[in-house]
């Protein structure tokens, strides 16, 4: 025991004074301190992976990579992480005009924030009121037609005046005008798909989608009619909303996506859930986990368990093609499968259950793939909540994990 004692205070010694880069020797401890110097190795990098994470943070670097899988300390870093995301994104709508944003989180910050917003939303009304009283007292029309050519050309909205009845265009700005160069069709594209919305008197937020070279565009329009050098005209103010569109797309896919198995995420899991129960679907719910994965990354290391929790993946997407398989956490999977009941989704699981310990990968290695799983079924008249369903999964998991291991006792 003394002997125990010395050889753990030593290693918690080089666990402290140790430089970031030495590697903690868990071999020299007693096998009976072994697991707990794997489990305090593992804290003392997830100390300083958070630790160089926050110092990240600290210096703007919103585009850091995230602390690996399994860092719980990191975890409001990652939350902080991503709510700065989200608030580099607010900002960049705001310079494109979206003065909608609010900061509903992060306390004296959020009101600071809200009210710039609200006061540049103000001095942007007070300078359309003063420019529109500009164009009111302008005595001449021709004057005014000058001015607004000359305003035009200053304003990231692709500005177009085109007759009533001519169909021609009278005025483009140069961002209006650098579209044509590259599309002499553009504008009559625009304007047949507005036609062909039934949107002849709407004059704001026309939001219109094309294809042009196989690629999505997407733009919101704003339209008035005025009376342009003696010929009745109407104006398409055009803001191209493509990059804004992908952007968006882009951080939905990377919310609601694992990044080591390229599954949905719990997230998104539990958004499907809710769903599937508002809308009153029948369907199951697969909670499962795996068995062994820590001694297969203790002994055979973690990037065979990654293999290990990957291959279970791609094996819980043969449930059914249309299933949703969710990686919810460490070795943890949640499926979603429409129109199945019971009896019929524990057979399809059995057939995976054994697919996955009979995979190819793992012949041979010293290690045995294998699943324990949990079935909920859902129907039409189902009264019990997420949570409900979500437990009673946990639940029926755990018994068929205790069964697994009375399997693999030796007789």
């Amino acid at each position: 025991m003394e002997f125990a004692n010395k050889e753990l205070l030593r290693y918690l010694r080089d666990a402290v004074y140790k430089s970031p880069e030495a590697s903690l020797d868990v071999d020299v401890l007693p096998e009976s301190l072994q697991e707990f110097g794997h489990a305090f190795k593992h804290y003392v990098e997830s100390v300083m992976e958070a630790t160089a994470f926050a110092s990240a943070l600290s210096r703007g670097m919103v585009d850091e990579k995230t602390p690996s899988r399994g860092n719980e300390i990191a975890a409001p870093l990652k939350s902080l992480h991503a709510s700065l995301r989200h608030l580099t994104w607010q900002a960049k709508q705001i310079a494109y005009g979206d003065y909608n944003q609010r900061v509903e989180f992060m306390g004296e910050f959020a009101d600071a924030f809200n009210t710039m917003v609200e006061q540049l939303a103000e001095r942007e009304h007070s300078l359309e009121d003063k420019i529109k009283q500009v164009e009111e007292k302008t005595a001449s029309l021709e004057q005014g037609n000058l001015l607004l050519s000359t305003l035009v050309h200053y304003i990231p909205q692709q500005i177009f005046v085109i007759g009533r009845k001519t169909r021609k265009v009278l005025l483009t700005n140069d961002v209006a005008l650098a579209e044509l160069e590259q599309n002499a069709d553009y504008i009559d594209t625009i304007t047949r798909i507005i036609s062909e919305k039934g949107d002849t008197e709407r004059n704001s937020g026309i939001d219109v989608e094309y294809e042009y070279n196989g690629a999505k565009r997407y733009f919101t329009i704003n339209r008035f009619f005025l009376e342009w050098q003696s010929e009745d005209a109407e104006v398409y103010a055009i803001l191209d909303a493509s990059e804004t569109k992908k952007e968006i797309a882009d951080l939905e896919a990377h919310a609601y996506i694992d990044s080591l198995t390229d599954l949905h995420n719990r997230a998104y899991g539990m958004m499907m859930l809710d769903l599937w129960l508002y809308e009153k679907r029948k369907f199951v719910l697969v909670f499962t986990d795996l068995d062994s994965l820590k001694y297969v990354n203790d002994i055979f290391g973690h990037a065979e368990g990654d293999i290990y929790i990957i291959r279970a993946g791609e094996h819980l997407k043969t449930f059914s093609p249309d299933a949703i398989v969710c990686r919810v956490g460490g070795d943890e999977f949640l499926l979603l499968a429409e129109g199945y009941d019971y009896d019929e989704a524990l057979s399809r699981m059995n057939e995976v259950a054994y697919n996955l310990r009979n995979d190819d990968y793992q012949q041979n290695k010293g290690y045995i793939y294998n699943m324990s799983f949990g079935i909920t079924a859902v129907d039409q008249n189902n009264r019990m909540s997420a949570g409900d369903i979500m437990r009673a999964s946990d639940l029926r998991m755990y018994d068929n994990k205790l069964r697994n291991k009375q399997k693999r006792k030796p007789v």
